[in-house]
């Protein structure tokens, strides 16, 4: 009796916890490029987004960035 509850326990436990791979469809090689490196050295890439979203927010804003970060400087 006890040897069978063992073995059903055991058994959905593996059910539980065994997971497939986990993908983003298409983008499932991109995204594990992305990750791979940022596992190992994640500032260059963050501060290359950075500047990237910095250079993109002063082209779309123009020279209004310096408002909206005041505004953001006195919400906070």
């Amino acid at each position: 009796m006890t040897t069978d509850t063992y073995r059903r326990f055991v058994k959905r436990w593996e059910e539980v916890t065994d997971l497939p791979p986990q993908t983003v469809g298409p983008l499932t090689p991109y995204y594990k490029a992305l990750t791979r490196h940022l596992k190992v050295m994640p500032w260059p890439l963050l501060v290359l987004g950075s500047v990237l979203v910095v250079v993109g927010l002063y082209l779309i804003l123009g020279s209004a960035v310096t408002l909206v970060v005041s505004l953001l400087q006195k919400g906070f």
